[in-house]
């Protein structure tokens, strides 16, 4: 099979570099220069910031720009209004400390400009350890938490916009309340869908009290492009014989009062299985990540190793089922 490699010219070229720098530069500057509050101490609905598929997280936990379909739910809604078809989505996840996470997600096009979604993601962990002071534990609780929802998306010209509203629940030991949230979303093209960019606003909302407190909501802001660095086509048919991608997306975390920076890179071969790595910074849990997916017809399966620092007892493993229709 012979073989050759798609260019641009050197004007364009430079153009599309421009967008992107000019895109990294807005990027930071919303994100770093966001007001912050002053919080004790991390949010007890973390799991909402762990995210779902194992195609984003295999990069460096990098989906805003990029997610369209079912698991626009989670990353940014206005995905949902970029899609043609309907998606339905299942995702396992096996955590450090036996916990596990469960996410049906299903996005279902409305005509060419619009897109609803559905989501529910349930969290768990039992057997953890309770102690009132260090020694012998007290005993063990369990603690279970879940997210349901819906979202809305419709494109403006060449830009998309969406909304979630969700139900929250947290359950630990025998105390129990219950919330809601809002996510906000965009995405749009730049340079004639060389860049592509997104910003979501997330977790926006409040929770009843849970024993003497209510829980803060992990509120959220993340920022991010995608460009396509190196594409070789066939020269018979001018089909994709090899196609990357790159990401970079910053989110800022106004609880725990935390920047990461998310880097992802991937390469899809035939437009059939396609490999992954990702870079996640200011984690103490783990940093850099890996994953491969597979299409075949309308299924396509992904997974994602995440691999965590010593003592930790990971790696993770994250395992997505896809069907397209």
């Amino acid at each position: 099979m012979a073989n050759i490699f798609s260019s641009t010219g050197r004007t364009e070229v430079t153009h599309i570099l421009q967008q992107v720098l000019w895109t990294i530069l807005i990027v930071g500057a919303f994100v770093l220069g966001a007001p912050t509050r002053a919080f004790a101490q991390d949010s007890g609905l973390s799991f909402l910031t762990l995210g779902t598929n194992a195609e984003a997280l295999a990069r460096g936990d990098a989906g805003v720009a990029t997610t369209t379909g079912a698991f626009a739910t989670y990353w940014n809604p206005a995905g949902l209004a970029g899609g043609s078809g309907h998606e339905l989505a299942l995702s396992h996840h096996v955590w450090i400390a036996d916990v596990r996470t469960y996410a049906l997600n299903a996005g279902f096009a409305l005509g060419e400009k619009s897109g609803v979604g559905l989501f529910m993601i349930a969290t768990g962990a039992g057997d953890l350890e309770a102690r009132q002071q260090p020694g012998e534990s007290d005993g063990a609780f369990d603690a279970q938490f879940v997210s349901a929802g819906a979202s809305i998306a419709h494109r403006f010209g060449p830009l998309r916009t969406g909304m979630t509203v969700k139900f929250l629940s947290e359950r630990i030991y025998t105390n129990a309340a219950n919330g809601y949230g809002f996510d906000f979303g965009v995405q749009g093209a730049l340079a004639g869908e060389s860049v592509h960019f997104g910003a979501t606003y997330s977790n926006l909302g409040k929770m009843q009290e849970l024993n003497v407190e209510a829980t803060e909501l992990p509120k959220t802001a993340r920022v991010g492009i995608e460009v396509f660095p190196f594409r070789m086509i066939t020269a018979l048919d001018g089909a994709a014989f090899l196609s990357t991608s790159l990401l970079l997306e910053v989110s800022r975390n106004f609880v725990t009062e935390s920047t990461r920076m998310h880097v992802g890179l991937s390469g899809e071969v035939l437009e059939t299985v396609t490999a992954r790595v990702g870079y996640l910074s200011n984690d103490y849990l783990r940093d850099f990540s890996a994953g491969v997916g597979v299409e075949v017809v309308d299924l396509v399966f992904d997974y994602a190793l995440l691999p965590f620092d010593d003592g930790f007892g990971g790696p993770a493993h994250i395992l997505t089922l896809t069907y397209g229709f």
